[in-house]
């Protein structure tokens, strides 16, 4: 659970220094989580909202709200539970589900350093570049899209 959160922090303060809150409606500041970032960023793209929803699990914005306010159990039986009094929200997570978003955000991690890399040597092409991972989110939605369309 802290390894995640401590990259989620990461990825608030790289978000805040490659993006000009001035061009943000209400802009942000250091106190500015980044689920605030994340929504101010895709409501500034114009992204439909289950684009937003995908960028907020995609970056886990629900666990670091979570965290954060401490809104979480960790049960007897080793579940860490979200959101646990909200119904609407509550989510039970496994160590298993732990591990996939650990491993989700070293790929993130790696993406923001290979895009941030300023460095002459060739970039060493480990995992996908943020651009790509948003691209293949938009083609993932749009594709859900049409099976729930033909479903209904």
């Amino acid at each position: 659970m802290s390894y995640i959160n401590f990259h989620l922090k990461v990825f608030e303060k790289f978000l805040k220094i490659i993006i000009d809150p001035t061009k943000l409606k209400g802009g942000f500041d250091k106190d500015t989580t980044l689920s605030q970032i994340l929504k101010k960023t895709c409501n500034k793209m114009r992204y439909n909202p289950k684009l937003k929803n995908a960028i907020r699990g995609l970056f886990l914005a629900d666990f670091a709200d979570a965290i954060a306010y401490q809104k979480y159990l960790i049960s007897k039986d080793g579940y860490l539970i979200i959101y646990p009094k909200d119904e609407s929200k509550k989510k039970q997570i496994t160590i298993d589900e732990l591990y996939d978003d650990s491993l989700q955000v070293r790929a993130i991690f790696d993406a923001m350093i290979g895009w941030a890399d300023t460095t002459d040597d060739p970039p060493t092409n480990k995992t996908e570049s943020i651009n790509d991972i948003v691209k293949n989110l938009v083609n993932q939605v749009n594709s859900l899209d049409k099976k729930l369309g033909r479903i209904s």
